[in-house]
Parts: structure tokens; sequence; C-alpha cells
């Protein structure tokens, strides 16, 4: 009897304190970090959706739209400056196959109110030929302004087989600029002198067969270090700077290419933008009279 009543006891009053404890605790949050990686990748790839989207528009609407856009401030003031500074310059543009096929329907000859007046492209570089050089050159021939065309020196390359490739590939007619060397690089496998002597032998090849001296193009650093004082003096310069207010130290130059961000219409990339001081006499003197 005293264990039953014991157990009435036990189950009345302790029974509560000694059971497990039941009270319902709230489910665990799960880890998010899952649908969190899975959200950024969903993020990436429409990311990457739109920008190919994008680029592929403006490669399709590239030609006719980008001439449209207006230059930087600096390139605007650069171009005012230049024009201030030679009140008689003459505007031309140079190209080769980096401009790409242009769309001569949409080419405009006018830039900033100013007429383009001469244009020069690439014919050959090295032992090879512009692979645009064709179609420009015919496009040309049929527009009002001078046209020219210049070989790319390739320095460590034989110079004589530069040069005829150049011959076998431009033929030049009454009034043409005359054949222009383009050399910019310093060789790589023969002294400075003996880069000197590979010049003047392309040179004086390309001279004889067109019976007029070539014009020489090259940065104003590379002339003054390499070309001045050297023999080369006598052949006119085309000289490229793009400080606006250094002019080019070289006082030899006839032609300055002053900037490499031309936006002309028609034409999908920037192209370089130059100066021919003197006036109409100038540009007379640098072309094929007869």
């Amino acid at each position: 009897m005293v264990i039953s009543v014991w157990k009435k006891i036990n189950t009345k009053f302790f029974s509560p304190f000694l059971q497990p404890n039941t009270i319902e605790m709230p489910p665990k949050k799960k880890k998010s970090s899952v649908w969190l990686g899975i959200s950024l990748l969903i993020f990436l790839l429409l990311c990457g959706s739109v920008y190919l989207v994008y680029s592929t528009w403006k490669t399709l609407h590239k030609l006719p739209y980008y001439a449209d856009q207006h230059l930087s401030e600096f390139e605007d003031l650069k171009f005012e400056h230049v024009f201030r500074s030679y009140i008689d310059g003459i505007l031309g543009i140079d190209i080769s196959h980096y401009q790409g096929k242009i769309n001569w329907k949409q080419f405009d000859q006018t830039l900033k109110d100013r007429k383009i007046e001469f244009f020069v492209v690439r014919a050959t570089m090295g032992d090879d030929q512009d692979k645009q050089f064709r179609s420009n050159w015919q496009a040309l021939d049929t527009m009002d302004l001078a046209r020219g065309a210049y070989h790319y020196y390739r320095p460590n390359e034989n110079s004589t087989l530069q040069a005829t490739n150049f011959i076998n590939t431009v033929k030049l007619r009454k009034g043409d600029f005359r054949p222009i060397l383009d050399i910019e690089k310093q060789s790589t496998i023969q002294s400075r002198e003996k880069l000197r002597e590979g010049i003047r032998n392309w040179l004086q090849i390309v001279e004889a067969h067109y019976g007029v001296k070539p014009i020489i193009y090259t940065g104003d650093a590379f002339f003054e270090h390499v070309l001045e004082d050297q023999g080369f003096d006598d052949y006119p310069l085309w000289v490229a700077n793009y400080n606006p207010i250094m002019r080019p130290k070289s006082n030899y130059w006839l032609i300055w290419q002053f900037s490499e961000k031309g936006r002309v219409k028609g034409i999908g990339e920037r192209v370089d933008l130059n100066l021919l001081r003197g006036g109409p006499k100038s540009i007379a003197n640098l072309l094929i009279l007869e």
C-alpha cells in the first residue's frame, strides 16, 4: 500500500521534472550558399549574353555610325590648334588594311568642315602586299584628291626584295604622290649603319624606277636618332608626332601626322590625320608631274 501511495505522489509532483524536455524547438534554417551560387551563376550568364548581343550589334552597325561619334574634347582642340598654327595647311589621311573595308559610298571627303585633299594607302610591307590595297587604290582612282602609296619597311628583311615588291605592286601615274617609304623600327639583326645602308638602297632603287625622290615617313624620335644628318635630309620628310604643343622637332618636315584618332564617315576604324604645310605649291612639289 505504501508503494502504491508513493507512486501516486511521484506521478503527481515529481514526474514533470524528471521527464525529458518535450518543448518543441523551431526547425533550423537551411544553408542558402548553394542558392546564392546558383543565382550568381545565372547573373553572370545573363551579363555575358547581354555583352555578346551588344558586341554583335556594335560590329554590325559600326561602319555607318562610328564616324558620326564626336571626337574627344582633347582631339577636337588639337585639330583646331594644328590648323591655327598652320593656316595654309592641307588635310590628308592615311590608312592600311587595319581600317578594314571602306564603304566608299558613305565616304565623306570633309572632316570638321575641312576638305580632305590627299589620301595615302599602304601598298606593301616587306615582301607582302596589303590585302586592301587593290580595292582602295582603284576606288581612289576616280576621286578628286591626290592619292599616294607607301611601303612599310621591315628592317630585318632584304631591302632590294622590298623595293622590287613595291615596284611590282604600285603603278603610279601623273598626279599621284611620289612613292613613300615608312621606316619606324630598328633592326634586331644588324647595326644601325647597316640599317641605313638598306634604307638608302631601297630609296635608290625606287627613285631610279619612278624618276623622283621618294618621301620618307618616320617617327620624330626615329628621324632624330637614326636618319638626321646621315644623308637623308634631301628627301621630303613626313614625320609623326602626336603632341599638339611641341611641333615636330625636325625643321625639314613637309607633312605632319599629328593624330592617329581621326574619324571619317565610311571608314569603320580610326585613321591617321596629317597636315601638309605650305599650301597648294607644297603639295604640287610632292606629286608626280610627268
